[in-house]
């Protein structure tokens, strides 16, 4: 699942401190939701893959809510 409206490179060069985040905000702005989101899952399934060795799966677990 990978998608990008805009194939250009975006970088940047950092020396000697550590760099604030105003180039990932506007990196990320830029992307859109859509992109926001693909990437987010796509390190969901990593994560998931790495610790347990599959996909993620949706949880099964049943629950009854109860007006009081």
């Amino acid at each position: 699942m990978h998608s990008s409206r805009n194939s250009s490179w975006k970088t940047r060069l950092v020396k000697g401190v550590f760099p604030d985040r105003g180039f990932d905000i506007e990196f990320w702005q830029e992307q859109g939701d859509e992109a926001i989101f693909a990437a987010a899952w796509e390190m969901v399934e990593l994560a998931e893959e790495v610790r347990n060795g599959r996909k993620p799966r949706l949880q099964r677990t049943a629950t009854t809510l109860k007006r009081v």
